[in-house]
């Protein structure tokens, strides 16, 4: 730190010892003339408290006593202030959120969630939970003393939860809501209650994440209990939707240092922001049944489901044939750029049997083929094999459902170009 930086910490440091003492003079004088008059010493005494119970949680030895300890300082405030209404709730333990793309975030701190409508999809012996994407509003991940590597780490574990994409909230009326609508993404926050960091230096790794990844990625907001907070921005003014984030054009990040222990207070003013301008609703059981595979941001699924999904090695047995994330891109590129067929007209044309449109119109579905050599259906799609000691012809293609598509693989190409993988340890 040079000497103008120093010179700066000192006069913040005195001007918030000067602040926060003339707040609580006024506050001493306020609370004799009667007992409730407002927020300010409410919030004051849960931060001073929050912060004292966090002292106290460093002597416990073990990270993860650490871990669950300055979570349940949080959580506890959360759930017993009084300052979060019922309609939220908050969860009871670290937990997962998945969508029906098969996608699933990183280990979430704290989840709050629609009490009322939402589903716990996985329960583990009260340590591991997962809920869907359509019934949270959003994550909040908690650290201790933030460093470098735990922003890093406290971010990304938002990011992987607000990549998880949610289905449209469904209309309830034809009047149109105002204010900005985050239906198809929820929030996050980053919460630390303190940092050795300078605050240049806080304000530089949130730069350096945001810089590398996508706007619709980054936290909404970032606290540190002891210090102020830190949001995403231009030069006119700090951004804290969704809505607003994506649209920042010249990043600007804002700080507002704590000068009247007030940061508590402003957490939950944005979070209730947040939580009010968050949409949720009710999943569909039956779209968690059986989810997607998932290869890197794509999904995809065997139309023939359990039957295509397993393959078998006579040497090791059985195995899962998968689609890697390279190949999935390289189908779903190329079957995108051709049209898309009636299945029926694809099935007779590969039998070379007669095109029957009238049973074409009966049976609508469209398929996309990939063939990236343009060879003869006929060639693809079929293929000779022995049934009962005669040579007959059989389908020779794999179905899959990927980005909105219905493809079907010829194994011509599957095995020619290693498209869908075959038993890993031969492989290996």
């Amino acid at each position: 730190m040079d000497n103008e930086q120093a010179e700066a910490q000192k006069q913040m440091k005195e001007t918030r010892k000067l602040l926060f003492s003339q707040s609580k003079r006024a506050i001493k004088l306020r609370s004799k003339d009667r007992e409730f008059h407002g927020l300010e010493r409410e919030f004051q005494y849960h931060q001073a408290q929050m912060l004292v119970d966090y002292e106290r949680s460093k002597d416990l030895k073990h990270p993860r006593d650490l871990g669950d300890a300055r979570e349940h300082i949080l959580r506890d405030f959360l759930r017993s202030g009084g300052y979060l209404p019922d309609r939220y709730a908050v969860s009871e333990r670290s937990a997962r959120v998945v969508s029906t793309s098969g996608h699933i975030s990183n280990e979430i701190d704290i989840a709050l969630y629609d009490p009322l409508n939402s589903l716990t999809l996985m329960k583990r012996e009260d340590v591991y939970e997962v809920y869907p994407i359509e019934s949270v509003y959003g994550v909040i991940q908690v650290k201790s003393r933030l460093n470098k590597k735990e922003i890093r780490e406290g971010l990304a574990n938002i990011a992987s939860f607000k990549r998880l994409d949610r289905p449209p909230v469904p209309p309830r009326s034809f009047i149109v809501q105002n204010g900005p609508s985050m239906a198809d993404r929820g929030f996050g926050l980053l919460f630390a209650y303190d940092t050795d960091l300078e605050w240049l230096d806080v304000i530089t790794e949130i730069e350096a994440f945001a810089n590398a990844h996508p706007k619709r990625l980054w936290a909404n907001a970032i606290f540190v209990l002891s210090k102020g907070l830190f949001l995403h921005g231009e030069d006119s003014r700090a951004r804290v939707f969704n809505s607003e984030i994506e649209a920042i054009g010249s990043l600007r990040m804002h700080g507002r240092p704590d000068l009247q222990n007030i940061c508590l207070f402003e957490f939950q003013s944005i979070l209730l922001a947040l939580l009010r301008n968050t949409e949720v609703h009710p999943a569909e059981i039956d779209h968690y049944f059986r989810l997607p595979l998932i290869a890197d941001t794509h999904s995809y699924a065997f139309t023939w489901g359990m039957f295509a999904e397993v393959g078998t090695c006579e040497r090791h047995g059985d195995f899962p044939r998968k689609i890697a994330p390279e190949e999935l891109e390289k189908l779903i590129t190329c079957c995108r750029a051709t049209p898309a067929m009636n299945w029926l007209r694809a099935i007779d044309i590969a039998y070379g049997q007669p095109e029957n449109e009238e049973a074409y119109r009966r049976q609508p579905g469209k398929v996309y083929i990939y063939n990236p050599e343009n060879l003869a259906l006929s060639e693809i799609l079929v293929r000779d094999t022995m049934f009962q000691g005669k040579p007959v012809k059989s389908l020779a293609f794999d179905a899959i459902e990927t980005a909105g598509m219905n493809i079907l693989v010829p194994y011509y190409y599957s095995y020619k170009e290693g498209i869908i993988s075959g038993c890993p340890k031969c492989q290996g």
